[in-house]
């Protein structure tokens, strides 16, 4: 991990919204057209990783019989448990060795996947694999501006979506990106059904 679960929660004591998710523009607009990828309109079970504080979860929510969301800063957790959404529960976990058991209609990575370091980042890839359902769907997105981080909004979108194209030929990708962010909806089923553009990652 780049950047380890003690700092991140340093920041959150410090500003329960550190990043404005709650009230910026820029969010909602994120927000809106990632979730608008979504080739269904519900999903019965859906793990988030990396929920934060709840902002998106919360939209997502809408859209799932069950949500469970995941940070390893305790205090977003924190926040998040106090948005008292009937059908979401948050853990305090960390990536790939909290990874629940289980599996998911619809799987969500936002604003993650760049923080882990290779190995981890292989393993965590492996588990979303493994336990997305037969037909289920995969979210992924991330900031392209400067960050701390080695790896790339692009570096693992490219990976994520590399391998389960790899383990699931029959399927379809669609993409949408702002100024500073991209978002890649893996389904696991073929564009006639989804709606999406199929085909090999590339």
């Amino acid at each position: 991990m780049t950047r380890d679960a003690a700092s991140f929660d340093r920041l959150y004591r410090e500003n329960p919204d550190p990043w404005d998710y709650e009230t910026s523009a820029y969010e909602a607009d994120k927000y809106a057209r990632c979730l608008s990828l979504l080739p269904r309109a519900r999903y019965g079970r859906v793990l988030e990783v990396g929920c934060s504080i709840g902002v998106m979860s919360a939209q997502i929510a809408r859209r799932s019989d069950a949500l469970l969301g995941l940070d390893f800063a305790p205090t977003a957790i924190e926040v998040a448990r106090a948005r008292h959404i009937p059908n979401a529960r948050f853990e305090v976990a960390a990536v790939p060795q909290d990874w629940p058991s289980g599996q998911w209609d619809l799987i969500v990575l936002s604003e993650v996947l760049y923080y882990l370091e290779d190995d981890a980042l292989a393993r965590t890839i492996a588990c979303v694999g493994r336990d997305l359902a037969p037909d289920g769907d995969c979210l992924v997105a991330g900031y392209t501006g400067e960050t701390e981080t080695r790896l790339t909004a692009r570096d693992v979108e490219t990976r994520l979506v590399g391998a389960l194209s790899e383990t699931r030929p029959n399927h379809s990708i669609k993409r949408c990106e702002g100024d500073t962010w991209i978002a890649a909806l893996f389904s696991s089923r073929p564009a006639h059904s989804t709606g999406a553009d199929s085909g090999r990652y590339r």
